[in-house]
């Protein structure tokens, strides 16, 4: 990346540069560090006291982002990369394995759908469909069938399908986010 700033900061103007270093902490150190370089190319200089807060607010801007870095729960698993990632997928494994277990137990369990003591399910009736869109108009319909929808979700063996794609998520979210946080960490750690 310093190479691209590098080669693009000779095409700024002076005031270009110098808007870059009065907010240096909307910018990338290699951005701020390349403004720095080229005003000093151009014999244009900064004050003493210019240049060492913009240095300490940018070494505080990293320090701070390299102590966010290490409070997450990912430094706990271990000590390199490779030990991260084995431990993240032990983890994944682990939270597929009791989540599609519980989906599986659940799915046995549920009794079949018992059939409605009516005889009939209103919802499929075009009666109650033309009242439900007489009295509260097409969203009134949309909204009474979102609702049943969700509500069987939760029931029977259906239960069972919502956990397992919860489940499904759920572990993709947590590798995917701690193997980026693990190499983050990993790129972080490299001496500079």
């Amino acid at each position: 990346m310093t190479d691209t700033y590098q080669a693009r900061t000779p095409a700024l103007s002076e005031a270009e540069l110098r808007q870059v270093l009065a907010h240096f902490g909307g910018y990338r150190t290699e951005a701020v560090e390349a403004a720095l370089a080229e005003l000093e190319r151009r014999g244009l200089t900064l004050a003493e006291d210019e240049r060492t807060q913009i240095r300490q607010g940018l070494a505080q801007r990293d320090a701070a982002a390299h102590a966010h870095l290490h409070r997450s729960f990912v430094t706990r698993l271990g000590a390199s990369l490779p030990a991260r990632l084995a431990r993240i997928r032990q983890l994944t494994a682990l939270l597929l394995a009791v989540g599609l277990g519980t989906a599986l137990v659940i799915y046995r369990a549920a009794a079949p759908k018992a059939a409605n003591p009516l005889g009939y399910e209103p919802m499929n009736t075009k009666k109650y469909l033309r009242d439900l869109e007489l009295y509260g108009g097409k969203v009134n319909v949309l909204a009474t069938e979102f609702m049943a929808w969700w509500n069987d979700r939760w029931q029977g063996r259906n239960l069972a399908t919502t956990v397992a794609c919860l489940t499904v998520l759920l572990a993709f979210g947590f590798w995917f986010t701690a193997t980026r946080r693990a190499r983050d960490l990993a790129q972080d750690d490299r001496p500079r």
